[in-house]
């Protein structure tokens, strides 16, 4: 089975490749490899055909990643492909009307016009609904929406081809953290033999947190893929803070609940990333006690109780400063687990000439509270969200680790 994907770019916007790679992590994740990638101008209509011709001589599936700013008919060209015409599809027209019920909206019926005889893929993110056709090759037209078509492979496009190819796949996701690329791969790569190359991996890195997928179909002895699974694990095991593809922040919200436990955070230089992670859980209001943003010293004496002295002697920058806002936390009796960043993001230094990318996060509760120095690198973003991450991932060891 040969899969290509052929995906629109607007020439007079920054290019970003998010949303081939969310697709073919989406596809690899379901053990559907993506063999071929074609990037295309949104109004390049002959590129696109000459693209397609070549394409469909050779692979089993087309993928394409379709958006609002394609100039020309693409839905059209597929069903001309395919020998068909394009009439409103039933269910299509459903799910859009069901869409705009739910958000107040309006419009969108163009997007019920499908290929006739094809499969609608429910797009429950928008009115640009996705479809399957069959013809000599699968063709799949999904919205260029990363947050919509994820839900699309897993729930539709991935069953479908598990039942057309008569495969299916097992799939595990182990979460890790502060796992370098250069640290995983040779233990991927003896995993492999282990498995006798039976199973595939595939790893995203996002900030220090890194996200493995392992897949192998139901051929695979499961003996093969346990031994192999159990080396990562072995290799891993104290950064591995998830068995299931959780976020940073649903894993510290599942931790909370499950200890009946409150949280709060006082963050100077994250500027109230890391309380945002865990407040975007639904239900996060039953775990979060409150996020303080302390940027200024101001900020800091008044309303966490660092003393002048410390910031005069130590700076705002410094293992002492960041233990005396969380333990400023810590007075109010509704918080058990205090987390306090402060930090350098940059582009610049402060006054202090303390180097970009220095950071301390001082997690804990009324045990204790440790502080933990950092130094991060990368530009100001980079910087900011691999902190935020690492605060996260801190507070989870700190609940896992019993102090409580």
């Amino acid at each position: 089975m040969k899969t290509a994907l052929i995906s629109f770019r607007d020439i007079h916007l920054n290019y970003s490749p998010k949303a081939e790679e969310s697709l073919v992590w989406a596809f690899n994740a379901g053990g559907i490899h993506v063999d071929d990638i074609t990037v295309l101008s949104v109004k390049d209509d002959l590129g696109f055909g000459k693209r397609f011709g070549e394409l469909e001589q050779v692979y089993d599936n087309i993928v394409i990643l379709c958006s609002d700013e394609t100039t020309f008919d693409v839905k059209g060209f597929i069903a001309k492909k395919l020998g068909v015409g394009l009439a409103e599809n039933v269910n299509a027209r459903k799910f859009i009307e069901e869409y705009n019920e739910k958000t107040g909206k309006t419009g969108g019926s163009e997007y019920a016009l499908l290929p006739e005889g094809s499969t609608v893929i429910p797009n429950f993110k928008g009115v640009f609904q996705g479809f399957l056709a069959e013809g000599d090759y699968t063709v799949t037209l999904l919205p260029n929406e990363p947050e919509a078509f994820g839900a699309m492979c897993v729930n539709y496009i991935l069953p479908y081809f598990e039942k057309k190819y008569k495969i299916r796949y097992d799939k595990l996701t182990l979460k890790l953290f502060g796992v370098k690329k250069s640290e995983l791969e040779p233990v991927l790569r003896e995993a492999k033999k282990i498995a006798k190359n039976k199973i595939e991996f595939n790893v995203e890195y996002a900030f220090g947190d890194v996200r493995l997928n392992l897949v192998y179909d139901n051929n695979t002895p499961k003996m093969l893929a346990d031994d192999a699974v159990r080396h990562i694990v072995s290799a891993f095991s104290e950064r591995i803070y998830a068995e299931e593809d959780f976020t940073l922040g649903q894993c510290l919200f599942n931790l909370l609940s499950l200890h009946k436990r409150k949280i709060s955070f006082a963050e100077s230089f994250t500027a109230g990333r890391v309380a945002a992670a865990l407040i975007s859980v639904a239900g996060a209001s039953g775990v979060v006690n409150e996020g303080i943003t302390a940027y200024s010293n101001h900020a800091k004496t008044k309303r966490l109780g660092v003393e002048e002295e410390t910031l005069k002697q130590f700076g705002a920058v410094s293992s002492q400063t960041a233990f005396r806002m969380a333990a400023g936390l810590l007075e109010d009796p509704e918080t058990d687990v205090a987390v306090a960043t402060t930090g350098i993001a940059g582009p610049q230094s402060d006054d202090t000439k303390k180097p970009v990318g220095l950071a301390f996060i001082a997690v804990g509760g009324r045990s204790g509270v440790h502080v933990h120095k950092m130094n991060f690198s990368g530009d100001r973003e980079e910087i900011t969200e691999t902190a935020k991450n690492t605060a996260l991932y801190y507070a989870i060891s700190y609940i896992r680790e019993g102090e409580l």
